[in-house]
């Protein structure tokens, strides 16, 4: 990259200081004197007993291999969850001065592994997942898995609170203090599996160091100040050289030769063209079609917004080594909020936020930095191979007829079934008379986009608890008397059973009257009371979807309904009711590859992949994301692998990366501070991320094409039917 005289001069002063600090922080480090390099937890020779192990749809034992004794579990399909806790049976261990809990494991079965390894048993939710790692195994692979249990390789010797974040430097990521058990789980599998688990021992000891000085760690452009990386930005005129270089690389690399106007195949086949989008299987694989009659397949990017570095500064203003006086042009940039939906900020009425992205966007391009954010937006995903502005883009952005785009639609001011639980909140009441004009109203908002030929179509919602199946109707059985889908639920349970006798004779329940069990909040005994709580289920779902396409459809019968982008495992009564009311079934798949993503039996529908994302450590972010890559160059590998996994799959009809741009590393207003932007905190793209994305891009048609031409389309193993009545995930029993 070139740069001005003055330019080289600022980086290498910079650098200079950098390193210094570096040395600085190296000297006043050091490993706590005494601790060993590695502390076995379980290592299965002679002493382990079985009784340590609690199995859950699964089986353990202990078998000798080359002189050594290691642990076999066999897990089941019962389970969402199947395989072992391994607890320590007396005592626990204080895991404070190490950085990794480790282990030896190999898949010993026929199928590949989806594998969850956890250290410990935080209450905390958010603690629990961030002690644990995903990871795949092939069938006869080993490997050595690492899981941190600290957000850096080196702690604060004297306690430094820092606010607000998912993962902070210098932290432990829960108590360590008293860990004493491990978890290995298969995630959700479709086929029984076998794991050969060894030497569970706790290593890499951390380095402390003296908190002093360390604060403020946030330079003026938003980014980690105590690490130097390849592409920092180190000067306002970084910025304004690398917009000059970028123009020249987007002017060089338009985009592809065989994209249309709206980034469709334009030397394809020609299908009908509707003036509007939809989806339609051609040559035995799912595609969309274009307004012009083109097949479209949908590579995307969501969140492309001015506003993905907002973070929060109430209580944590001595994070930021540059907060500039509001009286000044970046005045602009600071913002209220009310309450987040998850973390610190959760607990404040109102926080003040600053806006990192649009700050650095006006010192690289001046007053009007917003057109030419749309502008270099638009150049760049054309240019990348992109055709499609995914979830939660700018109104403004979408609204330019350049990029197609997805609208997104929040739902709002619901009442909830109060005894129900979810990450995002409690489930709509969908029986209460509200709920459907809550949808109108949030629809209302949308009339940009119901004729726009522009728009793919939308989603409404996202990432919704759906719960395991029956869940939802037991939870209007546990909320208040005045619950409308309480009362709907006894309704039908009058209709049907005509007398509380009735009933108490299925459920094995003692009700007095109908009232009194309205009256109730005690839950009935799952199996017996099975048949009644599937069939309400079914009928909060179905009312939920029928009555989120009804709304669409009334206002925008020619755009599609995208669904509300499935999370985490859903089960098959809302995916077979999603496929019954959507166009195309959202999901947000944060794998690997999403070779296996495929419907239950009897359903052919397209899917669109919501969200995926792959996250790494080595460009100054706190924390990898979803899922983990070793570096920015391997980011980029399972971007390709992800993709063309999809390419293959002949239900899925496109996948968006989450998100466009960097999150901060003082964390969005629910803490979330991941690397998983194809651009940084300064609006540099990741060239390595980015050469994928344009090598995926720019075949991705002839790619598809020739798959399905030549029965290469690779169909998705049907999902198993799930055991309804199946466990909890935490109901262990002690093996044999």
């Amino acid at each position: 990259m070139k740069r001005t005289h003055q330019s080289m001069a600022v980086c290498c002063l910079v650098s200079v200081l950098m390193s210094a600090t570096v040395l600085a922080d190296q000297a006043r480090a050091q490993t706590q004197v005494g601790v060993p390099d590695s502390l076995t937890l379980f290592d299965f020779e002679e002493g382990f007993e079985l009784q340590s192990i609690y199995t859950h749809d699964a089986k353990a034992s202990l078998v000798d291999e080359k002189g050594s004794r290691k642990l076999v579990v066999k897990t089941g399909m019962r389970s969402g969850a199947p395989g072992v806790t391994i607890k320590r049976p007396q005592g626990s261990w204080d895991l404070n001065p190490y950085f990794h809990v480790k282990m030896d494991i190999t898949n010993a079965g026929e199928h590949p592994a989806e594998i969850i390894f956890k250290v410990g048993n935080p209450e905390d939710g958010m603690e629990a997942w961030q002690m644990e790692i995903r990871f795949g195994l092939a069938p006869g692979q080993t490997k050595t898995v690492a899981d941190d249990i600290a957000t850096t390789p080196w702690r604060f010797s004297e306690p430094l609170e820092l606010l607000a974040m998912r993962a902070a430097p210098g932290q432990a990521k829960t108590d360590l203090s008293a860990i004493d058990q491990v978890k290995i789980t298969i995630n959700y599998p479709e086929n029984e599996h076998k794991l050969v688990i060894d030497n569970i021992r706790a290593t890499n000891p951390v380095r402390w160091v003296d908190p002093e000085g360390f604060l403020p760690f946030v330079d003026r452009f938003g980014q980690y100040k105590h690490a130097h990386w390849p592409g920092k930005t180190l000067s306002v005129d970084d910025l304004r050289q690398q917009a000059i270089e970028e123009d020249h690389e987007l002017a060089a690399n338009p985009g592809p030769g065989n994209f249309n106007r709206y980034g469709g195949w334009k030397d394809g086949p020609q299908l009908e063209a509707t003036g509007h989008f939809r989806a339609e299987k051609y040559n035995g694989v799912w595609w969309l079609v274009d307004p012009d009659g083109r097949l479209f397949w949908s590579h995307g990017v969501g969140v492309v917004h001015p506003g993905t570095a907002t973070t929060g500064i109430t209580d944590r203003e001595d994070y930021f080594e540059w907060l500039p006086e509001k009286n000044t042009p970046y005045g602009s940039f600071y913002s209220k909020a009310g309450p987040a939906a998850h973390g610190y900020y959760k607990t404040l009425a109102e926080r003040e936020t600053y806006n990192f992205t649009a700050s650095n966007l006006y010192q690289k391009y001046g007053e009007n930095w917003k057109q030419y954010f749309d502008q270099t937006a638009h150049t760049r995903l054309r240019s990348w191979g992109m055709n499609t502005l995914g979830v939660a883009s700018d109104r403004q952005l979408c609204a330019a007829g350049i990029t197609p785009y997805t609208e997104t639609v929040w739902v709002r001011g619901t009442r909830k079934i109060e005894a129900s639980e979810g990450y995002w909140g409690k489930f709509h009441d969908v029986f209460d008379p509200g709920f459907r004009e809550q949808v109108k109203r949030a629809l209302s908002d949308r009339q940009h986009a119901v004729d726009d030929p522009w728009c793919i179509g939308f989603f409404i919602e996202n990432e919704l608890s759906w719960g395991a199946e029956g869940s939802l109707a037991m939870a209007a059985l546990a909320s208040p008397a005045d619950q409308p889908a309480k009362r709907e639920f006894l309704r039908d349970l009058e209709a049907k059973y005509k007398k509380i006798d009735a009933l108490n004779e299925v459920w094995k329940t003692s009700h007095a009257s109908w009232d009194a069990l309205l009256a109730s909040t005690e839950t009935p005994d799952k199996n017996k009371a099975w048949d009644d709580l599937r069939v309400f289920y079914q009928k909060i779902v179905e009312t939920y979807f029928s009555t989120m396409r009804a709304e669409l459809k009334a206002v925008a019968p020619d755009i599609m309904y995208l669904g509300c982008r499935l999370a985490w495992a859903n089960n098959d009564t809302v995916v077979r009711t999603a496929a019954q009311y959507t166009d195309v079934i959202s999901m947000n798949k944060y794998q690997f590859n999403v070779t296996d993503v495929g419907l239950p039996e009897g359903v052919d529908k397209p899917i669109i992949i919501g969200e995926f994302h792959f996250g790494a450590l080595d460009r100054g972010a706190l924390h990898v994301g979803i899922r983990e890559a070793f570096s920015q160059a391997h980011r980029g590998e399972l971007y390709t692998e992800y993709v063309e996994s999809a390419l293959l799959n002949p239900y899925i009809i496109g996948t968006h990366w989450f998100q466009y741009a960097e999150q901060p590393p003082t964390g969005r207003g629910d803490g979330e501070n991941y690397n998983v932007g194809i651009v940084d905190l300064a609006d540099k793209p990741f060239p390595e991320l980015v050469k994928h994305v344009m090598e995926v891009g720019y075949r991705m048609y002839h790619f598809r094409s020739f798959a399905a031409e030549n029965d290469q389309i690779i169909q998705p193993r049907k999902p198993a039917e799930p055991n309804a009545l199946q466990e909890d995930e935490d109901a262990h029993t002690r093996s044999n």
